[in-house]
């Protein structure tokens, strides 16, 4: 007889080979919502999304959000994309906690690079007011801090995001390394151009041996409603029509390449594929492909 109920337990770091470079996923930590529609789909109605959550037998309003970091291991650097929450969000933030798990220690870090800065991917850059990651340059995209920095047209859902950037990302002003769209953090490791869920929202190429990966941060918000039909406007995307845009031009990258993607908000391990169907897409998660040989 089982004296105790047994803790419910989930896979919380993902690594694999691509090329020579090690890429780690860590599952910070996830909310549960009841609104899969509208916040998936605000311009689409609540049957469409419906329809498409039934076809992937998932549960309908009802939705789980995850947020997962990645780590890309170049052999030399060390690049931690979006920490995640940290100590901003204790219920989230299990980042630093698990990364000891993928045998690594904060001061092993040597650039954290920020997709855009939102409290999800910004939070962790500081722990206790002091930075989080004690040997890193801390790495922005150069419009995105601009705007933020600016404080203007800041959208109706979003000033939480503006003070905690002026909290968190503004201390790190001239220390930091700023980026555009086409440049190298490493050899190996592009900014890319995906504008719209955030004024200077990036995107990540990723390359070592002719292996090819797209750390497509939140271009993507649910893998299943926002690939069926990538012109669904996410309701945390600061300028949808923008966001729809670089949502098809990096699904298109993605699918035509036949490259791997990561998603922030995929579900973990978030690794996988994507497959033109119709007029939109579908995920197909990795299985076992990097792992062999």
């Amino acid at each position: 007889m089982v004296a105790n109920k047994p803790k419910m337990t989930r896979p919380t770091v993902y690594q694999f080979k691509l090329g020579d470079f090690t890429i780690t996923n860590i599952l910070e930590g996830f909310i549960t919502r009841d609104d899969m529609h509208p916040v998936t789909a605000t311009n689409g109605t609540a049957a469409e999304v419906e329809a498409i959550a039934k076809a992937h037998k998932l549960p309908f309003p009802q939705m789980e959000h995850q947020f997962i970091p990645t780590l890309v291991d170049t052999g030399d650097k060390l690049i931690a994309f979006d920490p995640g929450f940290g100590d901003k969000n204790p219920g989230a933030g299990k980042y630093n906690g698990r990364l000891a798990d993928a045998g690594y220690d904060l001061n092993d870090v040597d650039y954290v690079v920020v997709t855009h800065c939102h409290p999800d991917h910004i939070g962790n850059l500081t722990a206790g007011g002091n930075p989080t990651f004690p040997n890193a340059e801390i790495v922005f995209g150069e419009d995105e801090f601009a705007f933020w920095k600016k404080g203007e047209n800041i959208p109706a859902h979003r000033p939480p995001t503006l003070e905690m950037f002026n909290n968190v990302c503004l201390p790190f002003e001239d220390k930091a390394r700023y980026v555009k769209p086409g440049d190298d953090i490493v050899s190996g490791v592009t900014a890319v151009d995906a504008y719209g869920h955030s004024a200077g929202h990036m995107a990540y190429h990723i390359e070592s041996n002719g292996q090819q990966l797209m750390i497509m941060s939140d271009t993507v918000a649910h893998f299943a409603i926002s690939t069926a039909n990538p012109e669904f406007h996410f309701g945390m995307d600061d300028d949808p029509v923008k966001a729809v845009e670089s949502r098809k031009r990096v699904l298109a990258t993605v699918a035509d390449n036949e490259m791997l993607a990561i998603g922030f908000h995929m579900p973990f391990p978030s690794v996988g594929y994507m497959d033109r169907h119709g007029d939109g897409y579908v995920w197909v998660p990795h299985s076992y492909q990097m792992n062999l040989g």
